[in-house]
């Protein structure tokens, strides 16, 4: 994909603020509480006012890919989440989550055509820790987050690409979470080859890093890494 223009780039910005300022109240919001998330309140949005270019993802979590860096640098791109059948509205207006996804048509995440994968939360980058989680999705590192362990997510086992590896090369520990299921450990095992210092963590058959935290707590997450 071209690199994007100063234009292009404030629009994704200003579409990530846009999403961000519909978040509050909306099913996203309900959805990422569902999840034990609801601390992330300045960092997902919600489009129902979708930017021009965005109306497929209309009614969809926003999963904006923020820089530290700021300005019209902010934001790499935009990743969304179908919750259509994650929450449903109830009589008196409010929301409540419902189990079953269907995604009919589409996939559950869709990204922007033409970008490529980024990796998210990338300020995790910046700390001072001698350790670092990556985590295959962009939740999963907020959940991590919430245990105090810093993280960078990867939208996606087959996202990962080699111009990453630097990034990583400073830490300890890598610890590798790949989700409970076989793409999940391919994915911890991947990682392990790529990078010396990564560690493979095993959370356990269907358990991703937010179920984890979400059920068993932030200490037991630590525990279960070694911290």
């Amino acid at each position: 994909m071209p690199k994007l223009n100063e234009s292009q780039k404030s629009d994704l910005v200003a579409a990530a603020k846009r999403y961000a300022a519909n978040y509050p109240g909306s099913p996203a919001q309900t959805y990422m509480a569902h999840r034990g998330l609801g601390a992330a309140l300045n960092r997902y949005g919600y489009v129902s006012e979708p930017a021009v270019g965005h109306e497929r993802y209309r009614n969809h979590l926003a999963i904006p890919y923020w820089r530290p860096a700021g300005g019209i640098h902010a934001v790499a791109t935009i990743r969304f989440r179908c919750i259509s059948d994650e929450c449903v509205r109830k009589p008196d207006g409010s929301y409540r989550p419902v189990h079953q996804e269907r995604h009919e048509g589409h996939g559950k995440y869709l990204g922007l055509p033409g970008h490529p994968p980024h990796l998210h939360n990338t300020s995790a980058l910046l700390t001072g820790t001698p350790y670092l989680a990556l985590t295959e999705g962009e939740t999963d590192d907020e959940a991590a987050s919430i245990a105090d362990v810093p993280a960078v997510g990867t939208p996606g086992v087959a996202s990962w690409r080699d111009h990453f590896a630097p990034a990583f090369a400073g830490f300890e520990v890598v610890f590798a979470l790949g989700d409970g299921d076989p793409a999940g450990r391919a994915f911890a095992t991947r990682m392990c080859e790529l990078l010396p210092n990564a560690v493979a963590i095993d959370l356990g058959d269907g358990y991703d890093t937010s179920r984890y935290v979400q059920e068993f707590g932030p200490d037991a997450f630590r525990e279960r890494l070694g911290l």
